[in-house]
């Protein structure tokens, strides 16, 4: 717009100038003066150079030169998709690890505790795939905290009336929950309690090494068809692109983008891509780099054509390539990289790795 503004100021004065010239010859003329051509190839002349300067400016060194490079593509399923777990035959194996009974240590995604996270409809793929990850260390534990039950178990199974006392009662309460209330009109009432209560303790350890022993392969057959489904219709692209103006003028980026992918001839898919945070990111100062991230809406808004072809092509050795337009309208094309997650970073890392052996030799 700037550029744009001096360009109707100069244009303005090359008009007055050249009207100003005219209406002056055109008196002498009439007036019977024969004027002199010298002095005005002289006026057009210092014209032109004076000019030409800002005009070479405004065309060539002023204007802002943007080349985009990518740097990854990933897919990602969303935080909104959710598996239902408590609604699934194959999967409510986990439903006592998501509980967390008492005698588990308890189940931590990241540094959030999973018990205070939940989604009230389900859990999410990073969620479901920890539940499975943390049944098989369980059933791996299991066997071990099975023998410790037993032992305890036969502990106080040979406890006798004559040596059970209040205090004793005490000791054994310790890893229960809830305790046993000592009767000291009945003993021999809370010590069977006590027994009782560890056979349970002991039983229901058993039970769940069983159950996850049985149901853990069904469970992550179901899980990974899961996986697959959320993928496939629930996944989203993020694009992260660097954008570096080489020109001595400040621009901006426009929100909307688009991810080319070619799979032959003549063949290709178009994703749609919007700016994340476009309101701190669009801006590239002159001579200044931005890194960006662009996203795409969730794969399940495509047609159903395209995302046959994405499942067919995502990780493959097809071609992608960013295109997006700045605030002057102007169109600007990436670098083509493959259409899969990682391997670009693959071949910098490749590159750098060749560099440094020549570095240290």
């Amino acid at each position: 717009m700037k550029n744009e503004k001096h360009f109707g100021v100069y244009l303005i004065f090359i008009f007055v100038f050249f009207l100003g010239t005219a209406l002056g010859y055109g008196v002498a003329y009439l007036s019977g003066v024969t004027p002199s051509y010298i002095p005005l190839l002289s006026a057009v002349i210092g014209l032109v150079v004076a000019f030409s300067i800002p005009f070479w400016q405004a065309l060539f060194v002023n204007p802002p030169r943007l080349s985009v490079e990518i740097n990854s593509i990933r897919r990602t399923v969303s935080d909104t998709a959710v598996i239902a777990i408590d609604d699934d035959p194959e999967l409510r194996t986990l439903k006592p690890i998501a509980k967390m009974p008492t005698f588990f240590p308890m189940l931590n995604i990241g540094d959030v505790s999973l018990k205070n996270t939940r989604p009230k409809r389900g859990y999410t793929l990073a969620e479901s795939e920890e539940l499975v990850a943390d049944a098989k260390r369980r059933l791996r534990e299991l066997p071990s905290q099975i023998e410790e039950r037993k032992k305890d178990f036969d502990r106080v199974n040979n406890v006798t009336l004559s040596g059970f006392t209040r205090y004793e009662a005490d000791r054994l309460n310790r890893p229960l929950s809830p305790e046993v209330k000592y009767d000291d009109a009945a003993p021999e009432k809370t010590l069977e309690e006590l027994k009782k209560a560890y056979e349970d303790r002991l039983s229901t350890l058993e039970k769940s090494y069983a159950d996850l022993q049985s149901n853990l392969p069904a469970i992550e057959r179901r899980l990974e068809f899961l996986k697959r489904e959320l993928v496939d219709n629930r996944s989203y692209f993020t694009v992260s692109a660097s954008l570096i103006n080489s020109g001595r003028a400040n621009t901006a980026i426009k929100v909307p983008s688009l991810l080319r992918v070619s799979i032959g001839e003549g063949n290709y898919i178009d994703l749609k891509l919007s700016l994340k945070d476009f309101e701190d990111r669009s801006e590239i100062s002159a001579s200044g780099t931005r890194i960006v991230i662009f996203e795409s809406s969730e794969i399940s808004s495509l047609p159903e054509e395209d995302r046959k072809l994405i499942a067919t092509y995502w990780g493959q050795s097809v071609s992608s390539r960013l295109f997006l337009e700045d605030i002057h309208s102007n169109a600007y094309a990436s670098n083509t990289i493959a259409f899969a997650e990682g391997l670009y970073q693959k071949i910098i890392y490749d590159r750098l790795a060749a560099a440094a052996s020549t570095f240290s030799k």
